[in-house]
């Protein structure tokens, strides 16, 4: 008897449609990640600081922390009238150029960034408005990290007590279906 009729299947359109939902949700979820991954924080934005060493030698690194020493002052002040500080400073610098007997150079101006690790995520390789002081060659490690610490290396972290992961669809549900 069952050979006497001829099943048709009409194909699942439902089926289709919860498969293009579900690759269009897994999409929306993979650029918000994204998104909040590779979003610049504040601390990335204005003007950014640069000192270059000579080299990375002993003596080059000396000098480096004596210029360092002389300029941090006038960068401090460099929000309040960047116009201002930036004449001290190209004053300073030529100062401490005769006293240093090194050709110590200062320039304003767009310069290229690579990516950085900040606390909130991870910031694109971009182009910024910067002051760059090169000692002699300037064939040492970029050390605008020596000016501002705190923007480089993260606070050390207190003692927290670790908390289980709880994950928020499973919260969600015990809320939902308690009593």
């Amino acid at each position: 008897m069952l050979p006497d009729y001829e099943i048709k299947r009409v194909p699942s359109i439902g089926r289709k449609i919860d498969s293009i939902i579900l690759f269009v949700w897994m999409l929306l979820m993979m650029q918000t990640v994204l998104f909040f991954l590779f979003q610049e924080s504040d601390a990335a934005e204005g003007m950014r600081f640069r000192l270059i060493a000579n080299s990375n030698t002993v003596q080059d690194q000396r000098i480096k922390n004596e210029v360092k020493d002389n300029i941090a002052p006038i960068l401090l002040e460099y929000q309040n009238d960047p116009h201002q500080t930036y004449e001290e400073l190209e004053k300073a610098v030529g100062e401490l150029s005769h006293s240093l007997n090194e050709k110590i150079t200062i320039t304003k101006g767009q310069a290229i960034f690579p990516p950085k690790m900040w606390n909130e995520g991870i910031t694109s390789q971009t182009n910024v408005e910067s002051i760059v002081i090169t000692i002699g060659k300037g064939r040492g490690d970029n050390w605008w990290c020596a000016l501002f610490p705190k923007v480089c290396y993260k606070e050390e972290a207190k003692e927290v007590k670790e908390e289980k992961p709880k994950f928020w669809v499973w919260e969600w549900l015990k809320k939902k279906f308690s009593t």
